[in-house]
């Protein structure tokens, strides 16, 4: 590795961006090679600038099926609501509101059959995603929670993964409304470019989580018109494809990323490639705290202890140098906090970065943020700003709403 990406260093080239409302070029996703969202944001240094190389033709799937389902996902119109004079009033006092919905009308067979591709094509790969340097650059982003609309915008923002690879965290579903369509897109993707999408599984992918935290209620009610027992085969459809999500990724042999974190049960990183899938996440264990268990501050007490969530475990600044130390590890990334500010948080002396994507969460009010990793291992942090309030006489911030 040529330069550690550390917490200085990261936060030197982070750069802060709002998030694009335009949908993807479809013409350009079964055409071309990237797409132009006229973004403003600008390369940290002349050295982040590399030659872009297009996804090899015979990498991409080509299932007209598949191709017509993403079409579909990513031409839904987003709403567009007037700005009425009780918005205006609210938009001057910067309070805000769920985002409209992106209506698409899926039907619950579409839904069977994707996740019947989507079966064969997580088959093919192992509880260790091992991402090499011939995929980067590499988009990472972490939990989405149903924020589909925010999703659209990762990409448009970003661009397809014809010349970038994506890695997804986990926590695609529950607490947002339209966890269907992100499950959805992101499992059509991960078929269509099986070498530049990548999705590991969060807490939520999980059927005991989902039918408490608003998944299951989701499919129950978006198909109750196709008889009352399909909202329950779609949930249960989605319950077995996460089974056979991918647990974690190493990307270039030196940045380790999952959704949780570090497990007392696991010496190496190849510990993970022995977890057998499809699997059901159980209550203890390795599988279990790789989704589940957080790092602490530096200041907070080290070593193992017990999570306060009641699940797994949180780990210390010397348990997360000793793993790196004997994994040759650079970094860890993961997600499954939600983070203040701008979406992202440095722990462990830098070692450790949690990222949280999902902007304005459950109205919070929160920033989102992705990591984008190039060739040479250079780490740069967009933000997806959300508005604030400010103080009188202030000017407000660039917003997304």
């Amino acid at each position: 590795m040529q330069s550690k990406p550390s917490k200085e260093k990261t936060k030197d080239a982070a750069e802060k961006s709002v998030e694009s409302e335009e949908p993807a070029s479809l013409k350009l996703l079964f055409g071309g090679s990237k797409i132009d969202t006229n973004s403003e944001e600008e390369s940290t240094s002349s050295e982040d600038e590399e030659p872009e190389v297009e996804v090899p033709a015979d990498e991409i799937v080509q299932i007209s099926f598949v191709n017509s389902l993403v079409y579909k996902l990513l031409s839904a119109e987003v709403p567009v609501i007037p700005a009425s004079s009780n918005r205006r009033k609210r938009d001057r006092e910067h309070q805000l509101e769920p985002a409209p919905l992106i209506e698409v009308d899926l039907k619950a067979e579409e839904i069977y059959k994707l996740c019947d591709h989507a079966i064969e094509s997580l088959k093919k790969q192992k509880s260790l995603l091992r991402i090499s340097n011939e995929h980067l650059p590499l988009v990472v982003c972490g939990d989405i929670h149903g924020q589909f609309r925010e999703l659209r915008g990762i990409f448009a923002k970003m661009g397809l993964p014809y010349t970038q690879s994506y890695l997804f965290l986990g926590d695609y579903v529950d607490r947002g409304v339209q966890g269907i369509e992100v499950a959805l897109f992101l499992l059509a993707l991960q078929i269509k470019f099986p070498t530049k999408v990548f999705l590991l599984r969060g807490n939520h992918e999980d059927r005991n989580t989902t039918m408490s935290y608003g998944f299951y209620d989701e499919c129950v009610n978006r198909f109750l018109a196709e008889g009352t027992d399909v909202g329950e085969k779609v949930f249960n459809t989605f319950m077995t494809t996460f089974n056979y999500l991918p647990l974690a990724a190493l990307v270039d042999g030196v940045v380790l990323c999952m959704h949780g974190g570090l497990s007392p049960h696991m010496t190496t990183v190849e510990d993970i490639e022995k977890i057998q899938r499809p699997s059901i996440i159980p209550a203890y264990g390795l599988l279990c705290d790789l989704l589940w268990s957080d790092p602490v501050p530096e200041e907070a007490r080290d070593g193992w202890s017990l999570s306060p969530r009641g699940i797994s475990f949180n780990f210390g600044p010397s348990i997360v140098e000793e793993f790196c130390k004997r994994n040759k590890l650079d970094l860890i990334v993961r997600g499954h906090q939600l983070i203040d500010n701008n979406g992202y948080k440095f722990l462990s002396h830098g070692r450790v970065l949690t990222i949280f994507t999902a902007p304005n969460y459950q109205n919070q009010k929160n920033d989102g943020a992705i990591l984008r990793i190039s060739k040479k291992h250079k780490c740069r942090l967009v933000i997806l700003r959300t508005r604030r309030k400010t103080k009188p006489g202030k000017a407000k911030e660039d917003s997304s709403e």
